[in-house]
């Protein structure tokens, strides 16, 4: 999912990766990067008093956005309950970045994906964002980690390497292994 911030008559607004066209999201800039690069991950922090605001005084304001949905019926004829394949329905949601628009102060925070990010909202079956790509994801980090501190990590890439955040968080607090061979799996 990519997302864009920007200004329009003064106010932030964000564009949904669904509402562009394929062609605009693959707009590149002069220097051959994507225009459209960024992804939110929905890591936001918004006061009690400004969310009040926001519903009491600008909830007509938020857009309501389109989502085509995979709804399930029952055919009228035969009376079978139906799964469909492709969405035959549209659905009417509000987004929590459009009350981005209405804050006095707003900053954004980038970082590089694979430190911070990995998406779970599939089951295994799937081919990506699944509690097995997490893991790894996880598992790759604290391999970085445990390197970055001098340690050598003998085993494949996707074998178990897991820090406790009791003794890490971003791989600091780890010179002690600096200059250790560790064999996979590593549970610290």
């Amino acid at each position: 999912k990519q997302w864009y911030q920007r200004r329009v008559h003064g106010e932030i607004q964000v564009v949904e990766y669904s509402e562009i066209t394929k062609e605009t999201s693959e707009l590149k800039s002069l220097d051959g990067k994507l225009t459209y690069c960024a992804g939110n991950i929905c890591n936001h922090f918004f006061t009690r008093d400004f969310l009040k605001r926001v519903c009491n005084k600008h909830e007509r304001e938020l857009p309501h956005h389109i989502a085509k949905k995979k709804i399930p019926f029952v055919d009228s004829t035969s009376g079978q309950a139906c799964k469909p394949s492709m969405p035959n329905g549209i659905k009417l949601e509000k987004f929590v970045f459009d009350v981005f628009q209405f804050s006095n102060s707003f900053v954004v925070w980038e970082c590089i994906r694979e430190d911070e990010f990995s998406p779970l909202k599939n089951g295994d079956s799937a081919a990506k964002d699944t509690p097995t790509t997490s893991r790894q994801s996880l598992y790759r980090q604290h391999r970085s980690f445990l390197e970055t501190s001098g340690a050598t990590v003998e085993g494949v890439e996707s074998d178990v390497v897991e820090i406790s955040p009791l003794v890490t968080f971003a791989g600091e607090g780890l010179e002690d292994y600096n200059g250790k061979v560790m064999k996979t799996p590593i549970t610290i």
